[in-house]
């Protein structure tokens, strides 16, 4: 299955939501209603791949954010790069 690409590098800077959304997968409980063990698997696959997790709610859109959830707990080395070079864009999440 093919990769989806997220636009969260754009005008030179990496988008992160300025807080966690509403339904933020890093709430406690389980807001998404994901299925045991989701949660982990996509925090270690973003991790593999020295990434990060997209919001879902920016995904309907095209410009898409990190989630604030996993860049506070997460900082991978590419985000670190970007906070510290100060090419991090904080926006609201829908």
């Amino acid at each position: 299955m093919a990769k989806r690409k997220h636009q969260i590098y754009r005008d030179g800077r990496i988008h992160v939501c300025r807080e966690m959304c509403s339904t933020c997968i890093f709430r406690p409980g389980n807001l998404m209603e994901l299925r045991s063990g989701r949660v982990r698997g996509m925090v270690d696959e973003a991790k593999g791949n020295d990434g990060a997790i997209v919001c879902h709610k920016t995904l309907d859109g095209e410009e898409h954010a990190v989630c604030r959830g996993f860049f506070e707990r997460y900082p991978t080395t590419p985000l670190q790069l970007a906070d510290r070079l100060g090419l991090i864009e904080e926006v609201d999440p829908p």
